[in-house]
């Protein structure tokens, strides 16, 4: 019997993908969305945890932004 898992496949760099996996492993066992990670640069991940995903990336990406001293 086949089991089939509605999920979010994830294309991106190892450091965002690395970003993604050390955000999932920070949460505890019952909030943990990876469902699978495939290689290097793709992971599956459950579908309802996007925005979350894409809100923690732009933060992410606020804090390390240079910006010219004035």
């Amino acid at each position: 019997m086949v089991n089939a898992i509605k999920g979010l496949y994830i294309t991106c760099d190892i450091p965002m993908a690395q970003f993604i996996i050390n955000m999932n492993a920070s949460l505890p066992q019952s909030h943990k969305f990876i469902i699978h990670v495939l290689d290097n640069t793709h992971i599956f991940v459950h579908s309802d945890v996007a925005g979350m995903i894409k809100s923690a990336i732009a933060t992410f990406r606020e804090q390390n932004t240079y910006e010219k001293p004035s």
